[in-house]
């Protein structure tokens, strides 16, 4: 009984982390990488203006919801090409030089809220 709970034990310790298949890191529901608070900048500067500050829906979606319905790849090819759908008209962002170099950036923001890990709040770069 105790080296069964010994090797259980040892096997919590040498598993990964839990947002080690994540593409974002949040510590403390707050504080974030450099490339998901990267997201965050460029998604408040050119996509909250129609899907809210926090992307909790505005004009269009609350992607904070609608993220997971979605796999990344239609995600990055509705970022690129636009989307007709029921909220309107997604432009298209391919000749946006700044949303395209961090769409990938984005898209970490993005799933971050989508999963729940990071709220509804400014967040912080982690040092």
């Amino acid at each position: 009984m105790k080296l069964t709970s010994l090797i259980i034990a040892l096997g919590l310790l040498a598993a990964p982390p839990v947002h080690a298949n994540q593409p974002y890191i949040v510590m403390d529901g707050y504080r974030v990488d450099s490339q998901t608070y990267n997201g965050f900048r460029l998604f408040r500067n050119w996509c909250a203006r129609c899907h809210g500050t926090f992307a909790q829906g505005l004009a269009g979606p609350s992607l904070a919801e609608n993220l997971n319905r979605i796999g990344k790849m239609q995600f990055m090819e509705i970022v690129e090409n636009g989307k007709t759908g029921q909220y309107g008209v997604m432009p298209a962002w391919s000749s946006n030089t700044q949303v395209m170099a961090g769409r990938e950036d984005i898209y970490r923001y993005l799933k971050a809220r989508a999963d729940g890990v990071l709220g509804e709040v400014r967040p912080e770069l982690a040092q």
